[in-house]
């Protein structure tokens, strides 16, 4: 008896042995292909698909791809020595594809500031307001609220893009402004109409919800000014768009984003949220960039996308596209910008022919051409800050 036990055990530690030193090759399958196509995907070598217990001739792609960035010959097995580096703290990840780099900005006019106190905002009551439409800088100052708006240009690419930074305190903070509260997504106007009649200091297109609910579509988390508007969202956060991942707006300035299945709206006012917004995808969330917008979303277009560098301080990236001087971008362009400029939670919200950034009631970013036609879309809703009696001249 105690021969066959120990010849049973020589046999498992055998076969063990033998499994272990295993090559993998395209045909092969099992558990352990699927543990290997794990890793691969965790190591951002394998980007998207179901996972099988099946190698194929994408497995063996990708695990050259593998090899080659980590030094080993590119064979497209898993042989002892791929597998252990694989599996190891020392396996490189798959870097990510790189944008060409933007041209270095050229230099701002600085404004003739007033006084201002020691966090940079008026001492008292009033506003200080600078329009240089020429070289693209607009600035607005009051004793809570501080917005410096930039204009970028990359005449190679050719790019042109806004940077918005607001600062606030003193309990100032967004707030959507409807055209109908009572019929939300029915009534339609130009967003700078809407800004204008609404004393907004600073406007800006959200995530056009009435799109999605007039087209009777999946329309994601609503929620305006405490208002619950919609429920309904994906089950998955995907990799389409609008995949209505959500940015939440609460009362102490935080902004906060989540996929699109992460939070009913029940849970998201339990927490305290004011405003949510859906459209997506996340951008940037603690201060890491979504994976996503690496190997998704490359169509160049205009983008918008909101995101807070920490409460209090926002950043509002605004990219113009679909005419000549500037085509637009993808939404790793938009990712990385804000990222270099401290953003620690961001989402993308509705561009294309949608943006509109409003200063004063009026727009700042040129018409851009869809079907031949240059247009802005007519909108239900914007996102704003501040108050002024102090309207732009037209």
């Amino acid at each position: 008896m105690k021969k066959i036990l120990l010849f049973l055990l020589t046999a498992v530690l055998l076969l063990q042995a033998c499994c272990a030193a295993a090559d993998f090759s395209v045909g092969d399958k099992g558990q352990e292909v699927l543990e290997i196509k794990e890793r691969l995907k965790e190591l951002r070598y394998i980007t998207d698909g179901k996972l099988t217990k099946t190698y194929t001739e994408r497995t063996s792609e990708s695990v050259r791809i593998f090899q080659r960035t980590n030094g080993l010959p590119e064979t497209g097995t898993v042989d002892e020595a791929t597998r252990a580096l694989l599996f190891s703290d020392a396996a490189v990840r798959r870097p990510y594809d790189t944008l060409v780099p933007l041209a270095t900005p050229a230099p701002m006019p600085e404004p003739d500031w007033p006084d201002l106190d020691g966090d940079g905002f008026l001492p008292g009551e009033g506003e200080y307001v600078y329009e240089n439409d020429e070289d693209g800088l607009w600035v607005y100052v009051s004793h809570n609220l501080r917005i410096v708006i930039t204009r970028r240009k990359d005449s190679s690419i050719p790019l042109e893009w806004y940077e918005t930074d607001i600062r606030t305190r003193s309990g100032e903070a967004f707030y959507s402004v409807m055209t109908d509260p009572e019929r939300p997504g029915k009534k339609y106007q130009y967003p700078y109409v809407i800004a204008e009649e609404a004393n907004c200091v600073l406007a800006f297109s959200d995530d056009f919800f009435a799109t999605r609910m007039n087209n009777k579509e999946t329309v994601g988390i609503i929620i305006r000014n405490g208002q619950v508007i919609c429920t309904d969202t994906n089950r998955t956060s995907g990799h389409h768009l609008p995949n209505l991942d959500m940015m939440a707006q609460y009362p102490d300035g935080r902004l906060e984003v989540y996929e699109c299945n992460e939070h009913t709206a029940e849970e998201l006012l339990a927490m305290g949220a004011v405003n949510v917004f859906s459209f997506g995808p996340i951008l940037i969330r603690d201060g890491e960039i979504n994976d996503k917008v690496y190997h998704y979303y490359k169509s160049v277009e205009p983008r918008h996308a909101l995101g807070m560098i920490e409460p209090g301080h926002y950043l509002l990236l605004s990219v113009q596209g679909r005419m000549e001087e500037s085509k637009g971008t993808v939404l790793q362009r938009v990712a990385e910008l804000m990222k270099e400029k401290g953003v620690t939670q961001a989402l993308n919200l509705d561009g294309g022919n949608t943006m509109a950034l409003v200063f004063r009631g009026r727009m700042l970013n040129k018409l851009a051409v869809y079907k031949k036609k240059k247009f802005v879309r007519t909108v239900t809703s914007v996102i704003a800050i501040g108050h002024t009696e102090s309207q732009a001249d037209k």
